[in-house]
């Protein structure tokens, strides 16, 4: 008989949609490259991330 995974969402789900860079004002006066620096590697943050519990998931499956 297989075990029941005790997991909080059964999927996830991603959503790659590039926001428009003026929909947040600059009220800081930071600079707009970093402001897109950060931007991008948050996004790339959030994939690893997503791709690294999605392996982990597969190899949890593995297991059992």
């Amino acid at each position: 008989m297989a075990r029941q995974r005790d997991t909080i969402a059964g999927r996830l789900r991603l959503v790659l949609d590039t926001p428009d860079a003026n929909v947040t004002p600059l009220r800081t006066g930071a600079d707009p490259r970093l402001v897109s620096l950060v931007r991008l590697l948050a996004r790339q943050a959030a994939r690893d991330f997503v791709n690294a519990e999605g392996e982990a998931a597969r190899r949890c499956d593995l297991q059992d």
